[in-house]
């Protein structure tokens, strides 16, 4: 199982700015020698060694991941329509995919406009006789990407997107087989309603997303089943929008945090953590520092852990 990440947001797309991008450079020029210009090589080594927010960056597009199976990665699962489906689906049409009479699937956690707002601008849907089947745990998703394309929202509707779009419900726990993948959902706390997504290979090797989920110390003793849900898994995408003070004071907004993540994962004996779910306010530079923050934190209440702890961004790709 391949897994590329297109967005990686929370809440709204947040693009990098001008004086952002002039910082980056700033920073990186003043950490420059004049060894480290020399050559083109001794330029790439100085680059490579860059921390991330200096030589590039997290993105700026929200929640969509993809998913691709099989001996030549043919089968493919996009997890959420945010705005980083509009690259995705570019993506796809310059592989020579969804040209017309093919078919993917998609998963969607739940209908807030951060998962859903870049299906309009998703290329493939609007080609004929390619085929979308949307999978989730909401019997009325199909009502709810109806109600975003009325023509007060949206020049087109959801009937004059040309792709044959089909739907099936998902009910909570029960596993369903999808082009070889047993997938299996469950309900996480957010306004609204959400549900994670477990996805295991014929192997055993799994893949869960829990985003916009709401985990924070009034719950942490009553996860049970959650860590059940979690356990062994070998990646864990995880909503860490906020800092633990925030989730402190952001009670039932829907988010967790970097510490309650690395302590369900942990439990839960997951192999990597990837943090996810970015706050648009957070610029990279906070994104780094976070990341180092949940490392040292990880080290403090279970050095010996092997769990591992990266941050998402745009382009991510891991081999499960």
């Amino acid at each position: 199982m391949l897994v590329r990440f297109w967005g990686v947001r929370g809440s709204i797309a947040s693009a990098i700015t001008h004086h952002e991008v002039e910082a980056k450079i700033r920073a990186a020029l003043e950490l420059a020698t004049p060894a480290d210009i020399l050559s083109p090589e001794s330029i790439q080594n100085f680059i490579a060694n860059l921390p991330f927010s200096l030589k590039g960056t997290y993105g700026g597009n929200t929640t969509c991941l993809e998913l691709a199976t099989g001996e030549n990665h043919e089968n493919i699962f996009i997890i959420d329509a945010g705005t980083g489906l509009r690259p995705l689906g570019n993506d796809l049409l310059s592989r020579g995919r969804m040209k017309g009479g093919d078919k993917l699937d998609f998963f969607l956690t739940h209908s807030h406009w951060d998962h859903i707002q870049g299906l309009m601008f998703f290329a493939p849907i609007y080609i004929p006789n390619n085929s979308i089947h949307f999978h989730s745990s909401f019997p009325d998703i199909e009502e709810r990407l109806r109600y975003q394309q009325v023509r007060t929202h949206f020049p087109v509707t959801f009937d004059e997107m040309s792709a044959e779009k089909k739907f099936h419900y998902i009910p909570e726990l029960e596993e369903r087989q999808v082009a070889g993948l047993t997938v299996k959902t469950k309900a996480v706390r957010h306004p609204g309603g959400c549900y994670s997504l477990r996805f295991t290979q014929p192997d055993g090797k799994s893949f869960i997303f829990c985003s916009d989920a709401e985990f924070n110390l009034e719950t942490i003793d009553e996860i049970g089943s959650y860590i059940d849900f979690f356990h062994g898994a070998d990646v864990l995408v995880f909503d860490t929008q906020y800092t633990f003070e925030e989730s402190l004071q952001k009670i039932d907004w829907g988010h967790s945090s970097a510490a309650i993540a690395t302590d369900i994962a942990i439990k839960s004996n997951v192999k990597k953590l990837v943090m996810f779910h970015h706050d648009p306010t957070y610029n990279d530079s906070k994104l780094d520092d976070l990341t180092m923050q949940a490392l040292k934190y990880k080290d403090m209440v279970a050095k010996s852990h092997p769990l591992e702890i990266i941050s998402a961004y745009e382009g991510l790709t891991l081999e499960i």
